[in-house]
């Protein structure tokens, strides 16, 4: 069922508000597929990694991809602006708090109560959409060089990239069987 597109700008404008730190991804994820069904995870997850192989937030990325996949590029526009706009508003608010009032032990202890729920949707994400998206050992094998490579080897996202996108191409290319030769070459 598609969303109206007030539907659409009430929705980003909550993820916009509810969303702290990383794991947003998926956050949106649990909202749009899980919980309001208005993508499956065939179309979801794609976008998603295709928003993390682009430059910029990802968060950003997932908006016009939703937007887009929705709406059209009026959907993008809409979906943008409100996951951007009433956060930044209440940010600014908030920003001024800080600044007066932010130095004290319970404004510490709210932001680490914080920064563990956002990786805890983190770690949720990779349970929930890894299972579906993993499809056999070399994608382990994948997930395990990508990990290695940031992690241990220190190569910053786009060098990673750059090795481990070829690899997956390659190993995820449409294959020809030999029931379905090419249309050019005669059928032996």
């Amino acid at each position: 069922m598609k969303p109206s597109m007030l539907e659409l700008a009430w929705l980003f404008a909550f993820i916009g508000l509810t969303s702290f730190g990383g794991g947003i991804s998926a956050y949106i994820r649990r909202l749009v597929v899980t919980q309001k069904r208005w993508l499956t995870d065939e179309e979801f997850l794609p976008g998603l990694g295709l928003v993390q192989l682009l430059p910029g937030a990802n968060v950003a990325g997932l908006a016009v991809y939703i937007g887009n996949h929705l709406k059209g590029p009026l959907g993008s526009a809409v979906a943008l602006f409100c996951l951007f706009v009433p956060p930044f508003v209440t940010t600014c608010g908030l920003g001024f708090l800080y600044f007066h009032a932010g130095h004290t032990a319970d404004a510490s202890a709210v932001l680490m109560g914080v920064t563990a729920a956002a990786c805890g949707l983190m770690a949720s994400m990779v349970f929930e959409a890894g299972g579906k998206s993993i499809k056999g050992a070399f994608d382990i094998v994948l997930i395990l060089l990508t990990f290695a490579l940031v992690r241990f080897a220190h190569l910053h996202v786009p060098f990673v990239i750059l090795i481990v996108a070829p690899l997956a191409l390659w190993w995820h290319r449409p294959k020809r069987s030999r029931e379905n030769p090419p249309k050019d070459s005669p059928a032996s």
